[in-house]
């Protein structure tokens, strides 16, 4: 797989303009091409609505003249609802990957419905880079937290595409069923639950190159483990499949939708390689 062309779906603020910034670094290394969008709601007056798309080309060109270099880009902004028309460009288009920046906190609303950026997450049948921190460099570490599903692979896959020379490490929270009724985690039934898994993440990883870690099993919850690991490790970027666990009501897995409600550094969401 090659990155040949990223869409950066930007809101003008300067979390997108980190998006930015992470998209054209990456479009640079790669010899890829960039395709910047905003959406303008059109539910106003025209000549409101015709303003901002004015006062937004404006931003946009000087936000990129500012970091394009050499890069090939195009920016496009449009008129329209902007999730639905953001979703659109995101499947309809020819992008290897998307990018957006984290999305502002709107305190108790966040709890009641989703966000945009978790509704494009959750809508996009391409992999998407959410972009927390200033693109200074390339990526050194990468954090994936895994089940043994193709979206998770198809992240790692990814993740070996937009940081080549990073040091990766793979892990797999796991707790045996039932565990404190059974004897406990060194009880026969938790090792035998082990080595199932082991046996498990090595199947898995069958597909992915020789030189990545083995699967590291941990044994925890995954949130619990998730939080210990990025102590441990301190990585720049986490990458994990979009419906890996129990689904929440954005439509991405729980631990996914938590992770892209509330980043804690870029996190790139992959789903199954066959879909995007």
């Amino acid at each position: 797989m090659a990155l040949t062309s990223l869409l950066v779906a930007s809101d003008l603020s300067e979390r997108s303009d980190r998006a930015l910034q992470r998209a054209f670094r990456l479009a640079g290394e790669h010899g890829a091409r960039v395709r910047v969008l905003t959406v303008v709601d059109d539910g106003g007056p025209e000549e409101l609505v015709a303003d901002i798309v004015e006062r937004s080309r404006g931003h946009l060109e000087a936000a990129v003249a500012a970091i394009a270099g050499e890069v090939e880009h195009e920016i496009v902004v449009e008129r329209g609802d902007p999730l639905s028309r953001l979703v659109e460009a995101v499947n309809e288009g020819d992008a290897d990957l998307v990018v957006v920046g984290r999305h502002r906190s709107r305190g108790v609303f966040d709890r009641m419905r989703p966000t945009t950026v978790e509704n494009v997450v959750a809508r996009s049948l391409k992999p998407v880079l959410l972009v927390v921190a200033p693109a200074l460099g390339p990526y050194q570490r990468v954090l994936s937290p895994v089940t043994f599903v193709p979206a998770c692979r198809h992240a790692v896959e990814k993740a070996l595409i937009l940081a080549s020379d990073a040091t990766f490490r793979l892990f797999h929270a796991w707790i045996a069923p039932f565990e404190g009724l059974t004897g406990g985690r060194r009880s026969a039934y938790a090792r035998a639950v082990e080595r199932e898994t082991a046996a498990q993440a090595a199947a898995w990883a069958e597909l992915l190159p020789p030189s990545l870690p083995k699967v590291e099993l941990v044994h925890d919850a995954a949130g619990e483990s998730l939080v210990r690991e990025m102590r441990r490790f301190s990585p720049d970027l986490i990458a994990l499949g979009a419906n890996a666990r129990d689904l929440s009501f954005t439509g991405l897995g729980a631990f996914t939708a938590a992770l892209v409600r509330d980043p804690a550094t870029d996190t790139l969401i992959a789903r199954g390689a066959e879909m995007g």
